[in-house]
């Protein structure tokens, strides 16, 4: 029992401070405008040091590759297994809808057909994979340019040769330096998810129970299903019963946090943990978490 409390306690307390934060939310909504400081300034210190984490764990990841061909392997099943995984979802999606119609929400067509700004699609595309200036370069906001700028400063790097080893070595610390902020700042989690999930649910938990209760109710349905049935076969195609059960013993946290927090980024300090302790590569989850962060999703995007 001791042991089970030491290995499950981080994940104990995020739910006792989701909990709490639920409650609050349901029973005293009048105080969580005075909860909501904490949660902002948990996700706000998580947001900056995700930043400087992907571009430091994707360039490290590159330049650390022993063989060029082996980052072209990890390119091509990370590409293949997007792929299939967003057919996937969307077949799935597709086939719940169509077994289980809903209406439209009203005014949701008014609001997607409000004017926007005129922008033509080369300005689309170069602000898309790049940015003017290098400050822009880290904020979450051009996280593909990030990505971009993170591939080429790898192979650089690794192009160097003897003389871009120091800086492979400051690569490698700042990886180091940055997961170890990471984690002093998921101790805070329970908290500031906790503060979070108040807010959310005391300003958005009227209007599950008004007209988006039907659609918001299939599709919580239907991704509790998704989530549970093709990841644990996802997982078990892996690395057999055994890879299912590292799967779901480290899938808690990341959950938790992705349900907290609404945002794929703010959960990829949680995935990059989870992957360690599965025993996924560094080279591969420094790679494909950031990758899948920004671009995969899983097909929800």
């Amino acid at each position: 029992m001791k042991q089970i409390l030491q290995n499950y306690s981080g994940i104990l307390l995020l739910l006792v401070g989701i909990t709490v934060g639920s409650l609050i939310g349901i029973f005293a909504p009048q105080i969580v405008v005075y909860l909501k400081p904490l949660g902002d300034i948990f996700l706000n210190l998580l947001f900056v040091s995700v930043v400087p984490l992907v571009y430091f764990a994707v360039a490290n990841s590159i330049s650390s590759l022993e063989q060029q061909s082996r980052f072209g392997r990890i390119l091509f099943t990370m590409s293949f297994t997007f792929l299939l995984f967003i057919l996937i979802s969307a077949l799935f999606t597709v086939a719940v809808v169509y077994l289980f119609p809903v209406s439209s929400v009203e005014g949701s067509a008014a609001e997607m057909l409000q004017p926007q700004e005129e922008t033509s699609w080369n300005d689309r595309i170069v602000g898309f994979f790049t940015v003017g200036e290098f400050t822009e370069l880290f904020s979450r906001r051009n996280m593909l340019a990030l990505l971009i700028f993170s591939f080429l400063t790898g192979f650089s790097a690794r192009k160097a040769g003897d003389a871009g080893q120091p800086f492979r070595t400051f690569i490698a610390s700042g990886y180091e330096v940055m997961k170890q902020l990471l984690m002093m700042i998921m101790k805070i989690a329970p908290i500031g998810l906790g503060a979070y999930f108040a807010f959310q649910v005391a300003t958005l938990g009227p209007q599950l129970f008004g007209f988006y209760a039907k659609p918001l109710g299939l599709y919580y349905i239907a991704g509790i299903i998704y989530f549970f049935v093709f990841f644990s076969l996802y997982a078990f195609v892996a690395n057999g019963q055994t890879g299912v059960r590292s799967f779901w013993k480290n899938a808690p946290l990341p959950t938790l946090t992705a349900l907290s927090t609404c945002s794929s980024f703010a959960t990829m300090p949680a995935n990059l943990a989870a992957a360690s302790k599965i025993g996924i590569p560094a080279a591969i989850s420094n790679l494909v978490i950031p990758v899948g962060t920004t671009l995969h999703k899983n097909g929800s995007s």
